[in-house]
């Protein structure tokens, strides 16, 4: 009976052994959260717009028309001016005291019914400089920001450093009449009885002709070398003269600082955020000015200058992100900063013309796409 028993316990142990197999054959158990890491960097790419840039614009100028302009009795010089001028003559040893090479723009300056000509130069001082105040309105611009977990305060508060750069435009102007100083000077020639031609402006001599029989012939008017008579006069408006100040730049915002960010449910979160920012700003001033004249084209000048300065300050900005999966999401946040303000100059051709540009109070909101990696 034992003998039995015995051999009924052997054949169940192999039995048992052989149904769950060689430990070869066993398939291994990965607790795969063992080798989960998780990302320490998040990356906000997206807009940033500002609104706060302010700028003020002021100053004088000077104004004037081309001209060569010689005193009023030397002969053998040459004379430029606005609507005109008067060269030396290319007739050797000629000695009537007169040249027939010279040019005028415009019939107006045909006077005294037909007897004379007269020629100008003109030249304006503005001397208007009050300020004139713009805000820029809104600039749209373009952000990069990077931050690092540091750790976890508390169950639902994380807290990271925080970097970014961000760019935005200034874009401003101001067009208006200014009041101005006039002055006009004028050299009236004698046309000794000459009649000019009604060819097409400008008329230009020396001029030439074909007699009867087809020969060439000079038909130049001829101007003696130099004015019979010069005369200045003054005027004070602010109708002739026009000024268009313009602005045109960027600005690199850098800043750095902590993170709080604080979990509200699985996919919402609540962020703040603070600290210095360095602002590197590049701008374009220039002042068109359009000078309406009695004769001729209207004079237009420009004068300019461009610039660059750093800024410091600093920001704070508080928003919201929202996870659309374990890696990425969306964010929208409002955002402030100061960074001083700093002032541009042109002085050049006589003028002095001041830009202000404060970027102190600048302010908006910030959106785009955040991602974990």
């Amino acid at each position: 009976m034992h003998r039995y028993l015995l051999l009924f316990l052997g054949l169940s142990s192999i039995c048992s052994g052989a149904g769950r197999g060689s430990p070869e054959d066993e398939i291994p158990n990965f607790d795969l959260d063992d080798y989960y890491v998780e990302p320490k960097f998040s990356m906000h790419v997206g807009f940033r717009a500002l609104t706060g840039a302010k700028t003020a614009f002021r100053g004088t100028g000077f104004v004037t028309s081309f001209s060569q302009l010689q005193d009023a009795t030397s002969t053998d010089v040459v004379r430029g001016y606005h609507d005109g001028a008067v060269f030396l003559d290319p007739r050797e040893a000629a000695t009537d005291g007169k040249t027939s090479n010279w040019a005028f723009d415009d019939d107006q300056q045909i006077i005294n019914n037909g007897a004379d000509i007269a020629f100008h130069t003109y030249s304006a001082q503005v001397t208007e400089g009050s300020t004139k105040n713009n805000d820029n309105g809104l600039s749209l611009g373009a952000e990069l920001v990077v931050s690092r977990d540091l750790g976890k305060i508390g169950m639902r508060i994380e807290w990271m450093i925080t970097a970014g750069i961000s760019l935005n435009g200034i874009d401003d102007s101001v067009e208006e009449s200014v009041m101005a100083d006039i002055t006009t000077i004028t050299d009236v020639y004698s046309l000794d009885g000459q009649t000019i031609p009604t060819s097409a402006r400008p008329y230009e001599a020396p001029s030439f002709g074909a007699d009867s029989e087809g020969n060439t012939i000079e038909t130049s008017v001829f101007l003696g070398r130099s004015p019979d008579s010069r005369t200045e006069t003054n005027t004070t408006n602010d109708t002739q003269v026009r000024s268009f100040s313009k602005l045109r730049g960027t600005y690199v915002t850098l800043r750095v600082g902590p993170t709080f960010r604080v979990q509200i449910t699985d996919k919402l979160r609540f962020t703040v955020s603070g600290g210095p920012v360095l602002v590197h700003s590049a701008s374009t001033y220039t002042v068109n000015r359009t000078f309406e004249v009695d004769t001729s084209a209207t004079v237009t000048d420009q004068v300019g200058s461009t610039t660059s300065e750093n800024l410091t300050g600093y920001y704070a900005d508080a928003g919201l992100e929202y996870l659309l999966s374990e890696t990425a999401g969306f964010y929208l946040g409002a955002f402030y900063q100061t960074a001083g303000a700093y002032t541009q100059y042109i002085t050049e051709q006589s003028s002095s013309y001041e830009l202000d540009v404060d970027l102190s109070r600048l302010q908006g909101f910030r959106g785009g796409l955040t991602y974990k990696f």
